[in-house]
This record gives structure tokens, sequence and C-alpha cells, in this order.
């Protein structure tokens, strides 16, 4: 059963790595399924289950001792953020003398199934919440409802609400959140003023007449500067059908729906941009523009992108390979008739888990209390540049001066944020997504059919 367990889970975490394709794992830094770290390489999980094994026995010795009992936390940051996680366990270890916390930085997602699924697990975890929702449906984590009511800590009081939604199954919160990844507008504030604007759009209708004056093409068709915001291309499946209100799946998070009537608004401005500069010139760009992202020669830092629907990472890599683009940022556009979706985007955490063979579930519970709710949560999420999880960060003066941390705090109290579904098949899910977008991208199909094609083929998944 054990050997079912794993492998299952081993499938899961491919799954999860092929979500974070839906955003993320192509795009360096946006990698919110595993935090934004941009490091790949596991620096001692090979050893870490030795270990602890070899320490087990003494851990209870040394607190009957009176000497500080053993907590073990795996992190998946690397370099420089990694040097940020430790002093954040530095700052709690001076802080009592009780626990003593051991990081260790572990970006192997494969080992670190097999360890919470055997008996060398950490006490203590950080991973993205779809790693913790697929612990929890596999019986591996806590549940931190219950740890947090047996010790009179309001969860509600603390955390963000979709925070909590995002680590919880069936209302069982089971992921202390720490950190949040979304996604908002840039802009290129000359190119808006050589059109005549000095205001960003508030609606996707403004958006697309801003569009097609910032669009410029040579004497042979070819797209020189786009103004519609066609890429990163997760950003055009999700964030640029979340702001007509059109959902891939219902809030019950189980129900697919791709044949939702605002998609297909989303999808027909989409295609009517792409019909009117050529869909293969459109198609041009877009590869030449994606094989460049994140790079000195990506569109949006060269100046050749108007719009751009990325993450808060995007500034910093702005001030070292475009440090002369003029841009602002501004809350995800609604629509003229739901202009209340200001703001909407993807949203996803970096929270603790506490796995169910921990060793020391105490010592562990009261690092994940400190490490997502005090001083050095700010230090920790100022230092490598994430968003806050707690309602009193949304308001720090310190955290609300980082570059554009104003717009997406902003965007987080909106509570706009959305959620992936809670299904056993969602790396198929977002497979046919992108091929039957491919279908409607390419001329093949037309919204209306490809949707209707995917809304039967949805039918069969779980």
């Amino acid at each position: 059963m054990k050997r079912k367990l794993v492998a299952g889970l081993l499938t899961a975490a491919l799954a999860i790595g092929t979500l974070a394709g839906c955003g993320n794992s192509n795009e360096p830094k946006e990698n919110a399924a595993s935090g934004g770290s941009t490091g790949t390489t596991d620096t001692g999980a090979a050893d870490a289950g030795t270990q602890q094994a070899d320490s087990t026995e003494g851990e209870a010795e040394q607190s009957q001792s009176g000497e500080r009992e053993k907590v073990v936390f795996w992190y998946s940051h690397t370099n420089e953020e990694g040097k940020v996680f430790e002093e954040a366990i530095k700052a709690f270890n001076e802080s009592q003398d009780k626990y003593e916390v051991e990081g260790l930085s572990v970006m192997d997602k494969q080992k670190i199934i097999v360890a919470l699924a055997g008996s060398d697990a950490p006490d203590v975890v950080e991973v993205s919440n779809q790693d913790i929702l697929s612990y929890a449906n596999s019986g591996l984590v806590e549940s931190v409802t219950d740890l947090a009511a047996a010790d009179g800590y309001d969860l509600g009081s603390i955390y963000a609400a979709q925070a909590l939604e995002a680590n919880a199954v069936n209302d069982v919160v089971y992921g202390v959140p720490f950190a949040s990844q979304i996604i908002q507008m840039f802009y290129n504030k000359d190119i808006l003023e050589e059109i005549g604007y000095s205001e960003p759009p508030k609606t996707m209708e403004e958006l697309y007449e801003m569009a097609e004056k910032a669009t410029e093409v040579d004497a042979d068709g070819n797209i020189s500067r786009l103004g519609y915001p066609l890429f990163p291309l997760a950003s055009a499946r999700q964030e640029l059908i979340y702001a007509f209100g059109g959902r891939w799946w219902s809030e019950d998070g189980t129900t697919l729906t791709p044949d939702d009537p605002l998609i297909l608004d989303s999808l027909n401005m989409n295609m009517k941009f792409r019909e009117k500069y050529g869909v293969e010139k459109v198609q041009a760009f877009v590869a030449s523009a994606n094989t460049n992202r994140y790079t000195e020669n990506d569109m949006f830092f060269a100046g050749k992108q108007l719009f751009r629907f990325d993450g808060p990472w995007l500034a910093t890599m702005a001030a070292d390979w475009g440090p002369d683009v003029n841009y602002g940022v501004a809350l995800m556009p609604g629509t003229e008739a739901n202009p209340d979706l200001l703001g909407s985007s993807r949203y996803e955490t970096n929270s603790l888990g506490i796995p169910v063979v921990a060793n020391n579930k105490e010592g562990a519970w009261e690092f994940a209390k400190f490490f997502t709710n005090s001083q050095a949560t700010k230090d920790t999420l100022m230092g490598i540049g994430n968003l806050p999880t707690t309602l009193e960060l949304y308001e720090d003066a310190d955290i609300l001066a980082m570059p554009n941390f104003e717009v997406f705090v902003e965007a987080l109290k909106t509570e706009n944020g959305v959620q992936y579904p809670k299904i056993a098949d969602l790396a198929k899910y977002t497979s046919l997504i992108e091929e039957y977008l491919d279908y409607v991208y390419n001329g093949m199909k037309t919204p209306e059919e490809a949707m209707a094609e995917l809304a039967e083929q949805a039918q069969m998944l779980q």
C-alpha cells in the first residue's frame, strides 16, 4: 500500500509541475507552485532522512535534560533566498529557548513525498499550496485547523480568507500560508502617452482600444510592437480570461466550465485582434516574445509591448535588463459589464505543512506560527520579494514601499484571486485547455466550436 501511495503522489507531483506551467514553471520567478524560487538544485535531501533518523531517540533525551528540542525544517529556496530563510530560522531560535530549528534547502519534490510517506520526514516543510492540497488528500499532513483550535490561535483574524481557502480541503486548513503569488498589469507609460492616454485602462474594452492604437507593423505586415497582452501565454490563458469574469471551473472547485459564455467573450476579443493583424503574424511575434521572456531581449524591456500581465518579480528583472523602460503597474482591468472584477488574477501561496509522521509536531507548530506571523515574516518576504498573506502586513508601510507592492496588495485586498480546482485530473484538464486554445489561436476552430468540444472532453475528467 505504501508503494502505491508514493507512486500516486509522485504522479501528483508531476501534475503540479504541469499546473505550474499554466503560468509558472516555464517562467523563472513566476513559478508560483514552488514559491517563485529560481533554484533547482537539491542541497541536502539525500542526507536529511539519515540525519533525522539517527537523532530521533536523542531528541527525547535532550528535552528531558533541559536541552533544546530539535525541529527540522525543509524549505524550497536556494542561494540568496535560502540565506534569507536561514535568517528567519536564526530569529526563531533566538526568540525562545525550548526549540532549535535546523533548516535544510530541499528542492526535490519526489524526495519530499518519499519522506512524508515514510518515517524520515522533516517536522515542517515549506511548499506550494498545491503541494499541501495533494499531501492533505493523501493523509500526509496534519490539520492546521485542529492545531490552531487546540492552541486558541485564530487563523481567520490573522490570515487573508483566500490564503486559508487556498490551503483547505473540505473547509479544513492543512497549510499555514506564508507568501502570496498573483499577477497584475504592467504598462509602458511612454507608449501610452504616445497614443494619447494619460491613465491605464480600467476595462478590457478600453484596453482593446489602446492596444489597436499602440500596435505597429512593418512594410511586410510583421508586428514590431504589440498592444494586446497575448503573452506570457499563461497569463493569456488565465488573467485574460479572468478579466472578463470567465472561469474554467465553477466556484465549487469541482465543476469544469470551459463553455462559460464569459470565456467566449474573452476569446472572441482575442481573436478579433489576431485576425486584424493576421493570425500567423501575431503567432510569430508571440513565439519570439516567449523565447526572449525574462532576458535582456524581453519585449517589454525593449519597449515593444504596451501591456504585460505579470508578477512583482518583473520589476526586479526590469531593473537589471530594462532600466530605461518607463513603466507603471495597475490593477487588472474588469469589463464594462463587470467593473468589480478589477484585480482578478490567479492566486497561490507558499505554505508550511506539518507531516503526520513528524517527530516534533509541537515545535513545528510553534515555528510555523512564528515563521508566518512575526517580524521575521515581514523580513523574509521583503528579502525574497514575495507578497504577504497576513492581514496586518497588508497595511505595513515597509511592505507597501516595496517596488509596485502597493498595487499588488490592493489587488490582494479585493479577494478576487482565482484558485485552481481541487480535482484529481487537473493536469489533464490544463493540457486540454492548452490544446483547444491552440486550435482557436491558429484559426482552426472558432471559440464556440473549440470550447464546446472541450466541454465534452471535460465530462470524462475526475
